[in-house]
């Protein structure tokens, strides 16, 4: 498969399904898709400035949707050379929200419909429980090699080694968890939970946590 490769100051093992860097990059493709477009505007000029409609991304976006189709995995070094590029833009933290809630999904697609609304008329714990063990599977998908604990009601996620945490000192690229984390949470329960980043490994701590409140 062609990819897109970063420079990486320290490479990063693992890997991660093909429907991540596809969530991000079409969420790239949406914010550079023009609005509107002007009655004197030449778009041979004007589209090419927008990196997520150039023909190098829209090329990349096809080959990331056969690998998704496939059930194929990117190497984790270059899904993290594409957040550091989208770390770069004025509206990061929008383009990671958007590649969040598709990356969950994604996920919860993968759920049967008749299992949600027995959740939803069940007991709140088991509706708890079927959230930890989602939130894991996914956060794990989405992390490569990191190590994720989801545990307690509320849920308190907690992911070590974070590859993505730490690419950005203010914690910003962790916006893509937490998204994930509340859209998981709206189609499992109904109603979008409170996600509350209480610590993160960019500020220096050694985990990233956050809790999931009103699930």
């Amino acid at each position: 498969m062609s990819t897109v490769r970063m420079e990486s100051r320290s490479p990063a093992s693992g890997a991660v399904h093909a429907a991540l860097p596809l969530a991000l990059m079409e969420s790239v493709r949406t914010h550079d898709r023009p609005v509107e477009v002007l009655e004197d505007e030449d778009l041979t000029l004007s589209l090419p400035r927008r990196f997520g409609m150039s023909t190098v991304m829209l090329k990349q976006i096809q080959l990331y949707e056969s690998a998704s189709r496939a059930g194929k995995s990117v190497p984790l070094e270059e899904f993290l050379g594409l957040i550091r590029l989208v770390l770069k833009r004025p509206d990061a933290a929008d383009v990671l929200r958007q590649a969040g809630n598709s990356t969950a999904r994604h996920y919860f697609n993968r759920v049967p419909k008749s299992y949600v609304k027995a959740l939803r008329i069940l007991p709140k714990a088991l509706l708890h429980r079927a959230y930890r063990k989602l939130a894991t599977r996914m956060l794990r998908g989405l992390s490569g090699a990191a190590t994720v604990e989801v545990t307690g009601r509320p849920p308190v996620v907690r992911i070590s080694d974070s590859a993505i945490s730490s690419l950005d000192p203010a914690g910003s690229a962790c916006v893509l968890y937490a998204a994930a984390l509340e859209e998981l949470g709206d189609a499992l329960a109904g109603h979008r939970p409170t996600v509350l980043h209480t610590r993160c490994i960019g500020t220096g701590e050694a985990a990233c946590e956050w809790t999931v409140e009103s699930l």
